[in-house]
């Protein structure tokens, strides 16, 4: 019993031993843990909400649009005409958006797009004007513009006024002076070639005119009533 007493006694020993060895070796142990610091809720807030600058969409297919909308991190949604809804969204372009170009905005802000189906802007050629519809003419103006293509049409030369006072000399056609003017616009002659035409007819009737008295012939009040222009003109193509 001895032996057996001083063997457990040896045992005690040898493990206060080495636990005192191990504590030695370890250290002692701090209350306080080290923790890595977290960023404060608040940061990470302010951090969604980063603002984010509105593209230039207008012009831009549907399609393009949103992917510009998506690489800015912010959405969208189409407004197409009443009663029709975009499914293939490359067939539809943007026409109008809200809010506008270069705008701040929170990230994720949806942009709301105008939208209309491409076919029918193409078929509508703005360089392309219309033409103005044609006036209704009065049975007066229908004779007059008759009358007056006739007039041109007989080589004697008239000036704009004197086919005028042609027109609506009651010693003429006695058309009122209105459906006269009116006739005499809507053709629209070249004036110039309308005196060359009548200093011609002076030049070869036999009196002789030297280049001033054909000017004054072709510019008289009692005589053809071309403007000095188009006398000086005319007088300069017959060699005067």
């Amino acid at each position: 019993m001895s032996v057996f007493r001083d063997i457990l006694t040896s045992s005690k020993i040898v493990a206060v031993a080495a636990l005192a060895t191990a504590a030695m070796v370890v250290g002692p142990v701090s209350s306080a843990v080290a923790v890595a610091p977290q960023q404060p809720e608040t940061s990470r807030i302010a951090t969604a909400a980063k603002t984010k600058v509105v593209p230039k969409l207008v012009g831009k297919t549907a399609y393009d649009a949103k992917a510009a909308l998506k690489k800015a991190g912010l959405g969208y949604s189409y407004l197409p005409p009443k009663g029709s809804f975009v499914v293939l969204s490359k067939n539809w372009t943007v026409t109008k958006q809200s809010p506008k170009p270069n705008a701040k905005v929170k990230a994720g802000t949806k942009i709301k797009l105008t939208v209309v189906k491409t076919s029918t802007l193409s078929s509508k050629s703005p360089s392309t004007p219309s033409a103005p519809p044609t006036p209704t003419l009065t049975a007066s103006q229908q004779q007059a513009v008759i009358a007056a293509t006739g007039y041109l049409s007989d080589s004697h030369g008239f000036s704009y006024q004197g086919l005028i006072d042609q027109l609506s000399s009651s010693y003429g056609n006695g058309f009122s002076v209105q459906d006269a003017t009116f006739a005499v616009n809507s053709l629209n002659p070249d004036w110039n070639a309308q005196a060359v035409i009548a200093a011609k007819g002076y030049m070869s009737d036999g009196q002789g005119f030297s280049h001033q008295s054909l000017v004054d012939q072709l510019t008289s009040s009692y005589g053809n009533q071309f403007t000095p222009a188009q006398a000086e003109y005319a007088a300069s193509q017959v060699g005067l």
